[in-house]
């Protein structure tokens, strides 16, 4: 750890090179919340979630910047670009503390557990409850909520969500347009679940925590991004309350251009993934979540065909059933487009 007098000298030098950060007002507030925080824990067990994407990368440099040596956890789901692990060594070799956990359940294993990735984690979380009740697509789609619930009256929720009758517009299936229309039409012959990730990240997390009483996990979310992963938290801190430790997400604030400041000042370095396959997230190699896993899939067969077979194979029902669901929209939209014509309009009076 640098001492804290030497520490203050390298910051304001720093701070008279890059002019543009000090300037830039959710960049230094974003220092002055970092050192309110560590004064607090960085005496203490904290981590930051690294998975060797952009913005956990930031973070890692930001947190250098302020002085502060992070150490990193990097949870490898097994489904990793070997752009991504060929740049974490080179994060190491940046004198970057960098820990590899092992998955609890690989993502095919997770799969065949829980169920297949479709649209998007909330969708396919209310997709199988819905499946867990056996609900009928066909038979009963088209039912109001209050005869759906006389059925399956251990469904409110997922219900809710099927019959539009949840507050806000993105916890309903209009959400999702012809989403509705397209299940009570084709149903889905494979079981759906959001939890594909649980095996490879979120039980090895509750663990690592737990073996190293871990107090503060550092996240790079920012809120910019929308998701419901950003949409959860409304704070760049969340205290002690559900988890067992504290969690700070230093960039929630920063807009992309704060985060391009940053970086292109400071000299952050990413991986291939982004400076030459053009992909704009990593995580999970392909996953069918990500509304570019096309985009995806084709820098994968280009620069990483091995990798491209496997997640072809693994997740090959989530990407056919996706894509008949997006044919299925623009046929609609199409379909809108051509009713709307003034001559389909007065056809009748032809």
């Amino acid at each position: 750890m640098i001492g804290l007098v030497q520490n203050k000298i390298l910051q304001l030098a720093m701070f008279r090179e890059h002019k543009y950060i000090m300037n830039n007002l959710a960049i230094v507030d974003t220092f002055a919340k970092i050192d309110s925080i560590m004064s607090e824990y960085k005496n203490k067990n904290w981590r930051v979630a690294y998975s060797g994407g952009s913005d956990s990368d930031t973070v890692m440099w930001l947190f250098r910047y302020c002085g502060y040596e992070p150490h990193g956890v990097f949870y490898n789901t097994g489904l990793e670009y070997a752009a991504t692990l060929n740049h974490i060594n080179w994060m190491r070799d940046q004198n970057f503390e960098i820990e590899t956990i092992k998955v609890k359940y690989s993502i095919p294993t997770s799969q065949k557990k829980y169920g297949h990735p479709f649209i998007s984690k909330f969708v396919s979380d209310m997709l199988s409850r819905l499946q867990r009740h056996d609900f009928d697509f066909y038979r009963d789609g088209s039912k109001s909520f209050d005869e759906l619930f006389q059925l399956y009256p251990k469904c409110k929720s997922a219900l809710r969500w099927w019959t539009d009758t949840h507050k806000g517009r993105s916890n309903n299936i209009s959400w999702n347009k012809n989403l509705k229309e397209f299940l009570i039409e084709y149903g889905l012959p494979f079981r759906v679940s959001e939890k594909c990730c649980d095996g490879a990240k979120k039980l090895p997390i509750k663990k690592y925590t737990k073996i190293n009483d871990i107090d503060l996990m550092i996240l790079g979310i920012r809120k910019a991004e929308g998701g419901k992963r950003s949409s959860t938290y409304k704070n760049c801190f969340i205290p002690k309350n559900t988890y067992t430790y504290s969690m700070y997400f230093p960039l929630f604030w920063w807009k992309k251009e704060d985060k391009i400041s940053f970086d292109i000042e400071v000299g952050v370095k990413h991986s291939a993934c982004y400076s030459e396959y053009g992909l704009e997230r990593t995580g999970c190699a392909g996953c069918p979540f990500g509304v570019n896993f096309e985009l995806e899939l084709e820098s994968a067969y280009k620069f990483e065909p091995k990798l491209y077979k496997g997640i072809k194979s693994i997740f090959n029902d989530s990407y056919e059933w996706t894509r008949k669901y997006k044919q299925y929209q623009k046929e609609k939209k199409e379909s809108l487009l051509i009713n709307d014509l003034p001559m389909f309009n007065n056809i009748d009076a032809i």
